[in-house]
């Protein structure tokens, strides 16, 4: 009777313990603030230089996104400008960025500088804390996956 007490309580141990340690191997999700186009618009500053600013007519500018974080996704590192909007659905279960979008939680820029770069600059921002954050992001699952939060520029 011990032994198998003993068995069950490792085969127990054996698969719970993989699931508890699961979260922490995946990175932790966190949670997006669905906000309007003026809570954004405005300029922006990353930790270590980094700025994007945004206007309420979906253009933007940016600077510095060639920073250590940053760097493996394509951005160019000096003055660079587009147009922004908020991902909304596209009735295909997929997403697509809209300049015409009032409000969202989760922002698209297109780069001027990626016409004549060989890959795309991948960033997006995905907005935390209430609005007072824009994580920058090349992942949809993770909005701050890249490490690098913007906070508004005084």
């Amino acid at each position: 009777m011990l032994r198998t007490t003993r068995r069950i309580a490792r085969t127990i141990g054996a698969v719970a313990l993989p699931l508890l340690l699961l979260p922490a191997c995946s990175g932790e999700r966190t949670a997006t603030t669905d906000v309007s186009v003026a809570k954004v618009a405005g300029s922006w500053k990353g930790p270590d230089g980094e700025r994007v600013s945004l206007t309420s007519d979906h253009a933007f500018t940016s600077a510095g996104l060639d920073s250590p974080k940053l760097k493996d996704t394509h951005c160019a590192g000096g003055e660079d400008s587009g147009t922004w909007g908020f991902y909304v659905p596209d009735g295909d279960d997929g997403e697509a960025v809209s300049d015409t979008a009032g409000s969202g939680d989760w922002i698209g820029l297109s780069f001027k500088s990626d016409a004549t770069q060989e890959f795309p600059c991948s960033v997006q921002l995905a907005v935390v804390d209430g609005g007072r954050t824009l994580c920058a992001t090349d992942d949809p699952d993770l909005p701050c996956g890249l490490d690098v939060r913007f906070t508004r520029a005084s």
